[in-house]
């Protein structure tokens, strides 16, 4: 009877945590759209995940909640924070690639005052200048600094000052700033408004490699108590990828995809999704190892990374190779 009940408690406690949904650490914007895809398109269902999305303002709230396992998955920007995180020994791994900025698909962009239009031409004009950025050590100064780079200067030849994205239209028409560094929508809607036009995107001038804007993070304690929902997770949110990918292109799925988004995320406005440029997102989640290095030398060059992580100790493409052998790969032109 003793064994009876030993088996039965250990059946109930097994299908207990298999029953447990993945949390999501849900930031409500466009890069999480493979979420809501598969969430919408019964991808996780599927796949026998279930899952549950966690508000979160920002990755970096979500930062001590995946540490402990508390939320399994968040899509994370690449910054030093990132970096000082991995050399301190993270429990956590980059799985795969979320969005980069590639020709024709670069969120990431710098916007001028519009009566700079014809004073400033390149990197060398902006020399002085006072321009705004969200978040120091962060992807958007990387690119800063990488475009005055493209003439010879370095990111300390112009002021940076810290505004949040919705406050530097308000600055710009004020003149307290030139410009700033922004995300889509942000630089079609200053546009539309009159208030700013894009000077660079950052795929103008970085393509090789790309700027490397965001991964997808998985806390190491799940994926080693549940590595086949991590790996069954990992299929549906490439199947989500691959379904954003097709949208992004003006492919068949793009009306559906953009309803989806139109429900999850802030960006609310559908005639906006046809005069943003998507994020990129590779339809086989490939990280750019080299996007990831160049980042992170930069941080360490300009003081902000004191000692830098081993990128391949970041890194477990253990569950992005299952999914790409049950789906396949995605030739991609």
């Amino acid at each position: 009877m003793r064994k009876l009940v030993l088996i039965a408690l250990s059946v109930f406690w097994t299908t207990a945590a298999q029953a447990q949904p993945v949390k999501i650490g849900d930031l409500g914007i466009l890069a999480d759209a493979p979420f809501y895809i598969a969430i919408e398109k019964g991808y996780f269902a599927a796949e026998g995940v279930q899952v549950v999305l966690e508000r979160f303002n920002s990755a970096a709230q979500a930062t001590a909640p995946l540490s402990t396992d508390q939320v399994q998955v968040v899509g994370g920007g690449v910054s030093a924070a990132l970096y000082n995180a991995f050399a301190r020994d993270w429990p956590v791994r980059i799985v795969m690639a979320r969005t980069r900025d590639m020709p024709g698909y670069s969120s990431d962009t710098l916007i001028l005052r519009n009566d700079l239009k014809a004073t400033v031409k390149s990197a060398k004009d902006l020399k002085g200048r006072v321009i705004a950025i969200n978040t120091p050590a962060s992807v958007l100064h990387f690119m800063l600094g990488r475009l005055m780079e493209t003439d010879g200067l370095t990111i300390s030849d112009v002021q940076t000052i810290s505004m949040a994205w919705p406050n530097m239209g308000p600055g710009i028409e004020s003149k307290a700033i030139d410009g700033g560094t922004v995300v889509e929508p942000f630089a079609a809607l200053y546009a539309q408004k009159n208030i700013a036009f894009p000077f660079r995107r950052a795929a103008d001038f970085m393509t090789k490699p790309p700027l490397e804007v965001s991964v997808m993070l998985y806390s190491k304690a799940w994926m080693e108590k549940r590595p086949d929902e991590a790996k069954a997770f990992s299929v549906a949110f490439l199947k989500g990828v691959r379904d954003y990918y097709d949208a992004m292109k003006g492919g068949p799925k793009r009306a559906e995809v953009i309803d989806i988004c139109i429900k999850y995320t802030s960006l609310k406005d559908k005639a906006l999704y046809d005069k943003v440029q998507w994020s990129y997102m590779d339809p086989n989640a490939e990280i750019s190892f080299d996007g990831l290095r160049d980042q992170q030398d930069w941080y360490a060059k300009n003081g902000f990374v004191p000692l830098k992580a081993n990128l391949e100790g970041m890194v477990d493409l253990r569950f992005l190779k299952h999914a790409q052998e049950k789906l396949g790969r995605v030739e991609v032109k």
